[in-house]
Protein backbone atom coordinates (compact mmCIF):
# COMPACT_ATOMS: atom_id res chain seq x y z
CA UNK A 1 0.00 0.00 0.00
CA UNK A 2 1.36 3.10 -1.06
CA UNK A 3 2.02 5.91 1.95
CA UNK A 4 -0.21 9.08 0.66
CA UNK A 5 0.97 12.27 1.26
CA UNK A 6 -0.77 15.71 1.22
CA UNK A 7 1.35 18.57 1.99
CA UNK A 8 2.98 21.18 -0.73
CA UNK A 9 6.17 18.60 -0.94
CA UNK A 10 3.70 15.46 -1.81
CA UNK A 11 4.62 14.71 -5.45
CA UNK A 12 8.42 14.97 -4.63
CA UNK A 13 8.35 12.87 -1.17
CA UNK A 14 5.78 10.34 -3.66
CA UNK A 15 8.59 10.65 -6.50
CA UNK A 16 11.79 10.79 -3.75
CA UNK A 17 10.34 6.86 -2.25
CA UNK A 18 9.76 5.60 -5.50
CA UNK A 19 13.53 6.11 -6.59
CA UNK A 20 14.73 4.84 -3.14
CA UNK A 21 12.76 1.87 -3.91
CA UNK A 22 14.37 1.50 -7.41
CA UNK A 23 17.74 2.13 -6.08
CA UNK A 24 17.33 -1.50 -3.98
CA UNK A 25 17.00 0.37 -0.65
CA UNK A 26 14.41 -0.37 2.62
CA UNK A 27 12.34 2.68 2.38
CA UNK A 28 10.00 1.77 5.72
CA UNK A 29 11.70 3.54 8.63
CA UNK A 30 12.24 6.53 5.27
CA UNK A 31 8.53 6.61 5.01
CA UNK A 32 7.68 6.54 8.55
CA UNK A 33 9.91 9.67 9.08
CA UNK A 34 8.86 11.89 6.04
CA UNK A 35 5.06 11.09 6.68
CA UNK A 36 5.60 12.40 10.23
CA UNK A 37 7.59 15.77 8.30
CA UNK A 38 4.48 15.50 5.88
CA UNK A 39 2.23 16.30 9.27
CA UNK A 40 4.30 19.03 10.35
CA UNK A 41 4.44 21.04 7.32
CA UNK A 42 0.66 20.42 6.54
CA UNK A 43 -0.26 21.88 9.82
CA UNK A 44 2.40 24.40 10.54
CA UNK A 45 4.06 24.85 6.98
CA UNK A 46 1.23 24.83 4.50
CA UNK A 47 2.33 27.36 2.03
CA UNK A 48 5.89 26.86 2.40
CA UNK A 49 7.44 26.03 -1.31
CA UNK A 50 10.67 25.47 -0.60
CA UNK A 51 12.85 23.20 1.51
CA UNK A 52 14.29 26.25 3.40
CA UNK A 53 16.41 25.83 6.54
CA UNK A 54 14.26 27.37 8.71
CA UNK A 55 11.70 24.94 7.72
CA UNK A 56 14.20 22.12 8.59
CA UNK A 57 15.63 23.51 11.83
CA UNK A 58 11.60 24.32 13.02
CA UNK A 59 10.41 20.46 12.57
CA UNK A 60 13.33 18.96 14.27
CA UNK A 61 13.27 21.69 16.80
CA UNK A 62 9.63 20.62 16.95
CA UNK A 63 10.45 17.20 17.65
CA UNK A 64 13.44 17.94 19.65
CA UNK A 65 11.02 19.44 22.34
CA UNK A 66 9.12 16.46 21.90
CA UNK A 67 11.50 14.56 23.55
CA UNK A 68 12.12 12.27 20.24
CA UNK A 69 14.47 9.52 20.74
CA UNK A 70 15.14 9.14 16.82
CA UNK A 71 16.06 12.33 15.78
CA UNK A 72 19.22 11.35 13.80
CA UNK A 73 16.89 8.59 11.72
CA UNK A 74 14.75 11.82 10.84
CA UNK A 75 17.44 14.30 10.09
CA UNK A 76 18.74 11.63 7.51
CA UNK A 77 16.01 11.14 5.78
CA UNK A 78 14.68 14.54 5.72
CA UNK A 79 18.60 14.83 4.35
CA UNK A 80 18.45 12.40 1.45
CA UNK A 81 15.27 13.86 0.24
CA UNK A 82 16.81 17.40 0.26
CA UNK A 83 19.78 15.84 -2.03
CA UNK A 84 17.18 14.44 -4.34
CA UNK A 85 15.62 17.49 -4.81
CA UNK A 86 18.83 19.31 -5.24
CA UNK A 87 19.78 16.55 -7.58
CA UNK A 88 16.36 17.39 -9.71
CA UNK A 89 17.73 21.12 -9.88
CA UNK A 90 15.42 22.25 -7.28
CA UNK A 91 16.48 24.69 -3.86
CA UNK A 92 16.68 22.81 -1.00
CA UNK A 93 18.55 22.76 2.38
CA UNK A 94 20.72 19.82 3.44
CA UNK A 95 21.89 19.13 6.67
CA UNK A 96 25.55 19.25 7.46
CA UNK A 97 25.87 15.20 8.32
CA UNK A 98 27.89 15.88 11.42
CA UNK A 99 24.16 16.66 12.86
CA UNK A 100 22.87 13.40 12.42
CA UNK A 101 26.25 11.00 12.02
CA UNK A 102 25.39 7.10 12.53
CA UNK A 103 25.95 5.78 16.21
CA UNK A 104 29.65 5.03 17.00
CA UNK A 105 29.89 1.72 17.98
CA UNK A 106 31.10 2.60 21.72
CA UNK A 107 27.86 3.62 23.57
CA UNK A 108 28.40 5.76 26.98
CA UNK A 109 26.93 4.35 30.18
CA UNK A 110 24.52 6.23 32.11
CA UNK A 111 23.91 5.19 35.67
CA UNK A 112 20.68 5.65 37.17
CA UNK A 113 19.88 7.25 40.36
CA UNK A 114 20.58 4.46 42.41
CA UNK A 115 23.83 3.52 40.78
CA UNK A 116 25.10 6.82 41.35
CA UNK A 117 24.01 7.24 45.07
CA UNK A 118 25.57 3.60 45.58
CA UNK A 119 29.19 4.37 44.00
CA UNK A 120 28.98 7.49 46.14
CA UNK A 121 28.56 6.21 49.15
CA UNK A 122 31.40 3.83 47.68
CA UNK A 123 33.67 6.19 47.52
CA UNK A 124 33.00 7.49 50.59
CA UNK A 125 33.54 3.73 52.40
CA UNK A 126 36.39 3.17 49.82
CA UNK A 127 38.09 0.29 51.04
CA UNK A 128 41.81 0.47 50.10
CA UNK A 129 43.64 -2.33 47.97
CA UNK A 130 47.23 -3.30 47.93
CA UNK A 131 49.60 -0.99 46.27
CA UNK A 132 46.46 2.16 46.60
CA UNK A 133 47.78 5.68 46.95
CA UNK A 134 46.76 6.32 50.67
CA UNK A 135 45.60 9.56 49.61
CA UNK A 136 43.24 7.69 47.51
CA UNK A 137 39.92 7.52 49.89
CA UNK A 138 40.22 11.30 50.38
CA UNK A 139 40.04 11.92 46.86
CA UNK A 140 37.66 9.87 45.42
CA UNK A 141 34.54 11.00 47.33
CA UNK A 142 35.41 14.49 46.22
CA UNK A 143 36.55 14.13 42.30
CA UNK A 144 33.71 12.33 41.15
CA UNK A 145 31.17 14.43 42.50
CA UNK A 146 32.94 17.18 41.15
CA UNK A 147 32.56 15.58 37.46
CA UNK A 148 29.78 14.53 37.97
CA UNK A 149 28.22 18.10 38.75
CA UNK A 150 30.21 20.13 36.66
CA UNK A 151 30.89 17.84 33.64
CA UNK A 152 34.52 18.10 33.50
CA UNK A 153 36.60 15.73 31.62
CA UNK A 154 38.72 13.17 34.08
CA UNK A 155 42.07 14.95 32.36
CA UNK A 156 40.68 18.52 33.89
CA UNK A 157 39.92 17.24 37.07
CA UNK A 158 43.15 15.40 37.17
CA UNK A 159 45.44 18.21 36.75
CA UNK A 160 43.56 21.04 38.18
CA UNK A 161 45.97 23.35 40.49
CA UNK A 162 45.07 25.04 44.08
CA UNK A 163 45.05 28.17 41.97
CA UNK A 164 42.46 27.29 39.56
CA UNK A 165 39.99 27.14 42.47
CA UNK A 166 37.93 30.08 44.55
CA UNK A 167 36.70 28.56 47.61
CA UNK A 168 35.14 32.12 48.02
CA UNK A 169 33.21 32.37 44.80
CA UNK A 170 32.99 28.41 43.87
CA UNK A 171 34.54 29.33 40.26
CA UNK A 172 37.20 26.89 38.87
CA UNK A 173 39.40 27.57 36.04
CA UNK A 174 40.49 24.65 33.57
CA UNK A 175 42.95 25.46 31.76
CA UNK A 176 44.90 22.43 30.81
CA UNK A 177 41.99 21.08 28.63
CA UNK A 178 41.84 19.03 24.91
CA UNK A 179 41.39 22.09 23.46
CA UNK A 180 43.68 24.82 25.15
CA UNK A 181 41.22 27.32 25.51
CA UNK A 182 41.00 28.71 28.98
CA UNK A 183 37.31 28.32 30.26
CA UNK A 184 35.63 29.35 34.26
CA UNK A 185 32.69 27.06 35.59
CA UNK A 186 30.64 27.72 38.82
CA UNK A 187 30.02 24.61 41.02
CA UNK A 188 27.21 24.45 43.08
CA UNK A 189 26.13 25.57 46.92
CA UNK A 190 27.04 22.46 47.78
CA UNK A 191 29.80 21.30 45.73
CA UNK A 192 31.67 24.32 47.15
CA UNK A 193 31.37 23.08 50.62
CA UNK A 194 32.60 19.74 50.09
CA UNK A 195 35.69 21.42 48.22
CA UNK A 196 36.21 23.55 51.17
CA UNK A 197 35.89 20.73 53.61
CA UNK A 198 37.72 18.62 51.38
CA UNK A 199 41.15 21.19 51.06
CA UNK A 200 40.65 21.50 55.14
CA UNK A 201 41.29 18.16 55.69
CA UNK A 202 43.74 18.02 52.59
CA UNK A 203 46.05 20.43 54.34
CA UNK A 204 46.59 18.45 57.54
CA UNK A 205 47.38 15.17 55.87
CA UNK A 206 49.13 15.83 52.34
CA UNK A 207 52.29 16.88 51.77
CA UNK A 208 52.41 20.45 49.86
CA UNK A 209 52.02 20.29 46.14
CA UNK A 210 50.41 22.67 43.34
CA UNK A 211 48.00 19.88 42.56
CA UNK A 212 44.33 20.30 44.08
CA UNK A 213 44.08 16.05 44.15
CA UNK A 214 47.39 15.31 44.67
CA UNK A 215 49.32 11.82 44.87
CA UNK A 216 51.49 10.45 47.57
CA UNK A 217 54.68 11.45 45.88
CA UNK A 218 53.20 15.02 45.15
CA UNK A 219 52.30 14.41 41.86
CA UNK A 220 49.12 14.51 40.09
CA UNK A 221 46.15 11.55 39.09
CA UNK A 222 46.45 9.98 35.14
CA UNK A 223 43.68 9.66 33.58
CA UNK A 224 44.35 5.95 33.67
CA UNK A 225 44.83 5.74 37.48
CA UNK A 226 41.71 7.87 37.95
CA UNK A 227 40.18 5.29 35.91
CA UNK A 228 41.94 2.52 38.34
CA UNK A 229 40.16 4.12 40.99
CA UNK A 230 37.34 4.22 39.34
CA UNK A 231 36.68 0.73 38.85
CA UNK A 232 37.44 -0.08 42.38
CA UNK A 233 34.95 2.02 43.62
CA UNK A 234 32.07 0.92 41.41
CA UNK A 235 33.09 -3.24 41.88
CA UNK A 236 32.01 -1.97 45.39
CA UNK A 237 28.70 -1.13 44.68
CA UNK A 238 28.13 -4.44 43.75
CA UNK A 239 30.33 -7.04 45.48
CA UNK A 240 28.40 -10.12 45.52
CA UNK A 241 29.32 -9.79 41.20
CA UNK A 242 32.58 -10.20 39.22
CA UNK A 243 34.05 -6.59 37.51
CA UNK A 244 33.09 -8.64 33.94
CA UNK A 245 29.53 -9.28 35.31
CA UNK A 246 29.28 -5.39 35.35
CA UNK A 247 28.55 -2.88 32.48
CA UNK A 248 31.67 -0.88 32.20
CA UNK A 249 31.49 2.24 34.11
CA UNK A 250 34.46 4.75 32.71
CA UNK A 251 35.34 8.56 34.62
CA UNK A 252 34.20 10.14 31.23
CA UNK A 253 30.91 8.84 31.69
CA UNK A 254 30.45 11.25 35.00
CA UNK A 255 30.75 13.69 32.24
CA UNK A 256 28.34 12.32 29.87
CA UNK A 257 25.75 11.47 32.63
CA UNK A 258 26.34 15.21 33.47
CA UNK A 259 25.43 16.91 29.42
CA UNK A 260 22.36 13.86 29.33
CA UNK A 261 21.00 15.25 32.27
CA UNK A 262 21.15 18.73 31.38
CA UNK A 263 19.53 18.37 28.23
CA UNK A 264 16.71 16.00 29.63
CA UNK A 265 16.07 18.92 32.10
CA UNK A 266 15.36 21.34 29.67
CA UNK A 267 13.30 18.94 27.52
CA UNK A 268 11.21 18.53 31.06
CA UNK A 269 11.18 22.26 31.48
CA UNK A 270 9.93 23.01 27.36
CA UNK A 271 13.55 24.56 27.15
CA UNK A 272 14.38 25.54 23.00
CA UNK A 273 17.32 23.01 22.98
CA UNK A 274 18.42 24.57 19.87
CA UNK A 275 18.96 28.09 21.93
CA UNK A 276 20.15 26.64 24.91
CA UNK A 277 22.83 23.98 23.00
CA UNK A 278 25.59 26.90 22.70
CA UNK A 279 25.26 27.42 26.52
CA UNK A 280 25.85 23.93 27.16
CA UNK A 281 28.69 23.96 24.61
CA UNK A 282 30.63 26.76 26.05
CA UNK A 283 30.09 25.09 29.58
CA UNK A 284 31.76 22.16 28.78
CA UNK A 285 34.31 23.65 26.63
CA UNK A 286 33.50 21.75 23.01
CA UNK A 287 34.84 23.51 20.20
CA UNK A 288 32.20 22.39 17.71
CA UNK A 289 28.70 22.67 17.90
CA UNK A 290 28.74 18.82 16.78
CA UNK A 291 30.72 17.72 19.93
CA UNK A 292 27.49 18.91 21.85
CA UNK A 293 24.54 17.79 19.39
CA UNK A 294 25.91 14.36 19.97
CA UNK A 295 24.61 14.35 23.60
CA UNK A 296 21.00 14.61 22.19
CA UNK A 297 21.46 11.31 20.45
CA UNK A 298 22.83 9.41 23.40
CA UNK A 299 20.28 10.18 25.64
CA UNK A 300 18.83 6.59 27.18
CA UNK A 301 15.19 6.16 27.12
CA UNK A 302 15.29 5.30 31.06
CA UNK A 303 16.91 9.03 31.64
CA UNK A 304 13.94 10.49 29.23
CA UNK A 305 11.57 9.11 31.35
CA UNK A 306 12.53 9.73 35.33
CA UNK A 307 14.23 12.13 37.20
CA UNK A 308 17.50 9.93 37.45
CA UNK A 309 19.66 13.12 38.51
CA UNK A 310 20.02 15.25 42.17
CA UNK A 311 18.95 18.52 40.27
CA UNK A 312 18.89 20.47 43.48
CA UNK A 313 23.07 19.68 43.41
CA UNK A 314 22.65 20.45 39.20
CA UNK A 315 20.97 23.34 39.00
CA UNK A 316 23.66 26.10 40.50
CA UNK A 317 26.43 24.73 38.51
CA UNK A 318 24.99 25.47 34.74
CA UNK A 319 24.08 28.93 34.50
CA UNK A 320 26.73 31.16 34.60
CA UNK A 321 29.71 30.54 31.86
CA UNK A 322 32.89 32.99 30.93
CA UNK A 323 35.50 31.78 28.59
CA UNK A 324 38.94 32.99 28.90
CA UNK A 325 40.63 34.52 25.87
Amino acid sequence: MKRKYSCVFADDLFGFIEFRKAQGYDVHATEQYLGLFDLYCCEFAPDEPVLSQSLVDNWLRHDMNQGCKDLGGRGRAVRQFALYLKGMGREAYVIPTFLFREKSAFAPYIPTSLELSAFFEAADTMIPWVNCDKFAPYIAPVIFRLMYTSGLRPQEACVLEDSDVNLLTGEIKIRKNKRKKERIIMVSDDMLRLLNEYVGDRDHIFIRTPFFFPRTDGSHYTSQQLGKLCDKCWAQTNPAKSPSELPRLRPYDFRHTFASAVLQKWINEGKDLYVMLPFLRTYMGHEHFEDTAYYIHILPERLISSSGVNWDVIDSAMPEVSVWD
